[in-house]
This record gives structure tokens, C-alpha cells and sequence, in this order.
């Protein structure tokens, strides 16, 4: 049976710390329909892109950009709202098989090289995996919050150079396998495999100056994907 790709593009509309910053323009482009374009770039025609959204404005951008709508239920479109009941809303709506791969694409890391993406896809596809992420390097010293002060999660400070390698999550891309999302309800689980991205890959758009941040990187690698507009 061959294995079908499910992306979810979760776009709600409003937002407090940037006002309706999925639909902000990004060389011509709602931010959120980025995520369409990189996922057009992996998909086949048997696969699915399906835009998760609240607002019917969203839902027609993003069938003209070539996602099927979803429109979400009020109760999913909140604040405190959690990823994992909006990515089951949609995957409710069709018949999927076990190893099918679901893909979540946050439309608020709209900055993915095709290089990315295809070790994403590579690192899915691969028997031996059963999720996928990207993920940043993360050199720092950790700390913690005790109250009235803080204190450090290390005995010894060590050299940068001998730090254990650390990574953390960039929130952009996350795969796993259907029945694996089925048993644990997590967009990832059981052995996964890392995807590293560098520093403009990682960025995400939550206030003004972040998406200023990221709109002067966004010129560097718009050339990659002139192709796929």
C-alpha cells in the first residue's frame, strides 16, 4: 500500500502578541500560505494539505494557495487550545491507514530551505523511524527559578567546546506515523530522528520584531522558491 503524506497547517486567526499575524505578508505572501508552498514541494497527488482555521477568510486564502479548508470548531480555536485535539479534528475526516505519514507544519516558522525539508521527508520515510523533527542547537546554560532566586543546572561550568551537544525544538516541522499519533496522541513519538536546522530556519514569529527579524532573512533564501509560486 502506498503510504500517503496528511500535512496540517494549523492558522488560526487573531492573535495577542501580533495582531492576525498567520495572514502578515511575507514577499507578497500570507505568512500562514508559506506553509502550503513548502508543502506542495513534498506532496504527490494522493497526498493531503489541509489548513486548520477558524476564519473563513484564512480557509479561502488557503484554497487558492491549493490547501483543502477545514474549518474549526469554536471550542478548538481558542488561546489555551492544545495542537494535538486540532491535528485529531482533522484526521477524523478521513480514512487513513496506519503507516500513513501526518505532518504538522507550524505557518509560524515560515523560513524552510528545500534542503530541510528534504531530509525531513527522507528521515520519515525511513523504516527505522517512527517521527521526525527539526531542531536548533542549543548552547546555553540552563537555570532554574526558585522563587526569589535563581540557580544552575550545572555542577561544573564547562567549556563551550565541551558541552554535551544540545538540541531544542524550532515548533516548524514535526512527522510521525498515523498509528503511532493513534496510540499516543503526540505529534511525536517513539524513535525519532532529529532534522538540524540553522539559526533563520529556527526563527518564529510570535511579536512585531520577530517577524521584522524575519522578514529581512526571508529575502535571502525567497530565491529558493520562486520556482513554486
Amino acid at each position: 500500500l502506498i503510504m500517503k503524506k496528511i500535512t496540517i497547517i494549523p492558522a488560526r486567526s487573531g492573535s495577542k502578541g501580533l495582531k492576525d499575524k498567520n495572514i502578515l505578508e511575507l514577499e507578497g505572501v500570507p505568512m500562514f500560505a508559506w506553509s502550503i508552498i513548502h508543502s506542495r514541494y513534498y506532496s504527490n497527488e494522493n497526498d493531503l494539505i489541509v489548513v486548520s482555521s477558524d476564519s473563513d477568510e484564512y480557509l479561502n486564502i488557503a484554497e487558492k494557495f491549493g490547501a483543502t479548508p477545514h474549518k474549526r470548531p469554536y471550542e478548538l480555536a481558542k488561546d489555551e487550545t492544545f495542537t494535538e485535539p486540532v491535528m485529531e479534528n482533522v484526521l477524523n475526516q478521513y480514512e487513513l491507514n496506519n503507516n500513513d505519514l501526518i505532518i504538522l507544519l507550524q505557518p509560524t516558522s515560515p523560513i524552510r530551505r528545500k534542503s530541510t525539508i528534504d531530509k525531513f521527508i527522507a528521515a520519515l520515510k525511513n523504516n527505522e523511524c517512527d517521527s521526525a523533527l527539526t531542531l536548533g542547537n542549543d548552547h546555553g546554560f540552563p537555570w532554574e527559578d526558585k522563587g526569589d532566586y535563581v540557580i544552575p543546572l550545572y555542577s561544573d561550568r564547562p567549556r563551550r567546546q565541551d558541552m554535551k551537544k544540545k538540541y531544542s525544538e524550532t515548533g516548524s516541522m514535526y512527522g510521525t506515523k498515523y498509528k503511532n499519533f493513534l496510540e499516543t496522541f503526540n505529534r511525536v513519538s517513539g524513535n525519532t530522528k532529529g532534522v538540524l536546522v540553522n539559526f533563520e530556519e529556527s526563527l518564529e514569529v510570535d511579536t512585531p520584531e520577530e517577524f521584522d527579524v524575519v522578514k529581512s532573512y526571508f529575502k535571502k533564501i525567497m530565491h529558493e522558491w520562486e520556482d513554486c509560486l
